[in-house]
């Protein structure tokens, strides 16, 4: 992953023709970026792992009862392209702003998550329920 501060630089280098598999020591650089650009750097950085996943292309999980990661973000193994994985990861860090900023009972596809659909239009991504 080149050494850049811009999300369209990396997605332009990544490329939208090719899959893409992420690594969980590129993750943190995408993570940065997104929090910078879209939530004002108000997100703490929670347990992010790496799987396969049936039916989803990543999970955002809440355990008020754990001890040591109360908030863990899950993503595939695989995606068709970069851009893709960064949409992804930055739709479960909307559900993990709505939990732990704007402290909802549950982080749910409502009214407070489509209102980051500009802010992500601005950078050139897509927010939606629903991918591919």
């Amino acid at each position: 992953m080149p050494r850049t501060k811009s999300l369209a630089t990396l997605i332009q280098n990544y490329g939208n023709d090719r899959i893409f598999k992420p690594r969980a020591n590129k993750i943190p650089t995408v993570y940065k970026i997104l929090n910078r650009e879209v939530f004002n750097n108000r997100l703490k950085k929670p347990f992010i792992t790496i799987r396969r996943i049936h039916g989803a292309l990543g999970l955002f999980e809440f355990n008020p009862y754990a001890t040591k990661y109360c908030y863990k973000i899950t993503l595939h193994n695989k995606f068709r392209n970069f851009q893709e994985f960064v949409e992804i990861l930055g739709h479960e860090m909307v559900h993990y702003y709505q939990k732990l900023v704007l402290k909802q009972n549950s982080a749910k596809h409502n009214k407070e998550f489509y209102n980051f659909k500009k802010k992500f239009k601005k950078i050139g991504l897509e927010l939606k329920r629903i991918y591919r």
